[in-house]
């Protein structure tokens, strides 16, 4: 709508400074023609820069999350990995649920969708609690009135995320948040934990 409002406005100072014939009516509504012109840009400008005529909308979502370890392990894991330098900004890799055959990795940033990549963190914490779970606190950009929906929906900026905010607990007892390094080490004291068991237990039959 405020595309054919710029438009409007536009034909109509033209054809006050051009078409009209006497000095103060082209003075007159070559002016208000401007004034009008000036105060839609701005709307607009603040609309694209300030996100005038929006307001935050937060969701918040909570939900249980497996081990990424396998399930003789004694420890469930989380498997951690630090993104570049930046403090508190993780992937994780766990299960979603807890039959899934694979652990998969969350949160990894998409560089090609660049609003998302800068405005998304993920951390986590290690709580006295049961269960492991993963919290996502989503913001958006939501229209707060129909009349500025009107005006500037063309531009797509409803539902633009704000702030994207993901921490994992991790709980304190029986559960372990690893590196990926940590984790491969972890596996493989335990593959060779479960192959001394093994001997042992074949030698016990023999005797």
């Amino acid at each position: 709508m405020m595309i054919f409002i710029l438009i409007i406005l536009a034909i109509f100072v033209f054809y006050a400074f051009v078409v009209l014939k006497k000095p103060m009516a082209r003075l007159v509504f070559g002016l208000i023609g401007i004034i009008l012109l000036i105060g839609a840009v701005a709307l607009t400008t603040l609309n694209f820069h300030q996100h005038w005529g929006m307001k935050k909308v937060t969701t918040t979502t909570t939900k249980k999350i497996y081990s990424a370890g396998p399930a003789e392990s004694p420890v469930k894991l989380v498997i951690t990995k630090q993104i570049g330098t930046k403090a508190d900004d993780y992937v994780f890799i766990y299960r979603d649920h807890e039959n899934d055959k694979e652990a998969s990795a969350h949160f990894v940033p998409n560089q090609k969708k660049i609003n998302s990549f800068i405005h998304s963190t993920a951390k986590y914490q290690v709580k006295d609690t049961d269960q492991a779970t993963v919290t996502i606190k989503e913001t958006r950009w939501r229209w707060d009135s129909d009349l500025a929906k009107l005006l500037f929906n063309f531009a797509g900026m409803d539902g633009i995320l704000q702030k994207k905010e993901a921490i994992v607990t991790v709980p304190k007892n029986g559960w372990k948040a690893m590196t990926p390094e940590e984790a491969q080490a972890t596996a493989k004291k335990l593959a060779a934990m479960q192959k001394q068991q093994a001997a042992l237990a074949q030698a016990q039959g023999q005797n």
